[in-house]
């Protein structure tokens, strides 16, 4: 009897030490503060950027490693992505766009018919996080007007690559910073300027 109390009393020490030395998970978030704010008073047109569509084999809630030569993958368990990885592409991207642009960002439900409109549907096909080496995002957007905007839909393809240090928080800002050279591209295109040369920066083209 003595066994059997002895063992139910440290039961709870042996479950409580247990969950102390788990690791703790950690949260990462795409959005970042950004330094390209313009007003917003006198925009001629808003932006709708739809769902975000990301390759199946990194939409999960871990941060997902890539090896160099792309044929291994890794889960960190212990570290994910504050929201799905689709939203946060697409929260992150069209903070960026808004700020860039000075305009508004709706839901296209949500914005008014008399408002010039400009949709972005984004498609990421790569969004690799290679340790201690380096972040890539490639992506093609469609960028149509609506709501009688003037203009013509346009489809670009774009990649990034972006150095990273090792660690988790490194290649998370490489993937923040990749996603803010995107932005970059996109506001110039919808703005009908030629875009900025940038190392590790490369718009394939539009049509």
């Amino acid at each position: 009897m003595k066994r059997f109390c002895l063992y139910f009393c440290l039961l709870p020490v042996a479950l409580l030490t247990a969950c102390a030395s788990a690791p703790k998970t950690q949260y990462y978030t795409l959005s970042s503060a950004s330094k390209h704010t313009q007003a917003l008073d006198s925009a001629p047109f808003a932006i709708s950027v739809a769902p975000v569509a990301v390759p199946e084999k990194v939409d999960r809630p871990q941060i997902v490693l890539s090896d160099a030569g792309g044929t291994q993958v890794n889960l960190l368990n212990n570290s994910q992505w504050a929201a799905p990885l689709a939203e946060e592409v697409r929260a992150a991207l069209a903070l960026d766009l808004s700020r860039r642009l000075g305009v508004l960002e709706l839901a296209l439900r949500d914005a008014p018919k008399t408002l010039p409109l400009w949709v972005i549907h984004l498609t990421v096909q790569r969004f690799d996080s290679i340790y201690g080496d380096r972040a890539v995002l490639e992506a093609t957007w469609r960028q149509t007007p609506r709501h009688g905007l003037q203009g013509k839909a346009v489809v670009c393809s774009a990649a990034v690559t972006v150095p990273v240090e090792a660690g988790v928080p490194a290649l998370v800002e490489g993937h923040q910073q990749a996603l803010a050279r995107l932005a970059a591209l996109m506001a110039d295109t919808l703005s009908n300027r030629a875009p900025a040369v940038v190392e590790g920066t490369v718009l394939k083209g539009c049509a």
